[in-house]
């Protein structure tokens, strides 16, 4: 899996011409075929149908598919959505609640609570780190009531030094570039070390 931008064009164009390196081995990737399609939820609505595109490395032979940061790995709802769900968390509200808000069914909305929670000390730690390499002097961060809301406090000293050194963007497009689209994936793969959204186009 590669995160890239939200412009299909401007991917296509860099998979052609070789600017997509392989996220195992760094090798050129190159154009080969696409993955299944599929639909992203936005606020109680379905868009249109994607195609994600797929890239085979010349290197280690490995294929990849091409996803957008608009998204979240394993999800069928756009990062924004899944991001105001643990804002909401954050500040007090109910998974029920947050869905009623959302238009998403409570038993998503308390999965991907559960799953962000599980892992809010690592979470923490991740951006943290990365708002520190962005912004040596990112600001004092303010302690909160949960791990769940810490995690979420870092994330957003992160994406606001992310903004100050790279331009505005959407802050949840950021946070899946940032975390490789594993935010809450049903992994236990670490989060990549290099945020590869930072050299992605938006």
């Amino acid at each position: 899996m590669l995160m890239v931008g939200t412009d299909a064009a401007l991917v296509e164009q860099d998979l052609r011409a070789g600017r997509l390196c392989c996220p195992a081995c760094e090798a050129e990737l190159r154009p080969w075929g696409f993955a299944r399609p599929r639909t992203l939820r936005g606020r109680g609505v379905r868009a249109p149908p994607m195609r994600p595109r797929r890239g085979r490395c010349r290197g280690c032979r490995g294929t990849h598919v091409l996803l957008t940061i608009l998204a979240l790995v394993r999800r069928a709802d756009l990062a924004e959505v899944i991001g105001e769900a643990l804002v909401r968390a954050a500040a007090g509200a109910g998974h029920r609640r947050v869905a009623g808000v959302l238009g998403v069914p409570p038993t998503t909305v308390r999965g991907w609570l559960r799953r962000f929670a599980g892992r809010a000390h690592e979470i923490r730690a991740h951006f943290t780190r990365l708002a520190v390499w962005l912004d040596p002097s990112p600001g004092p961060v303010t302690p909160r009531s949960t791990a769940l809301a810490d995690a979420v406090e870092a994330i957003g000293l992160a994406a606001q030094a992310a903004e100050r050194r790279l331009g505005r963007q959407p802050v949840w497009a950021f946070v899946s570039g940032a975390t490789g689209g594993r935010l809450i994936a049903n992994t236990n793969s670490p989060f990549p070390a290099f945020w590869e959204a930072a050299r992605l186009p938006g």
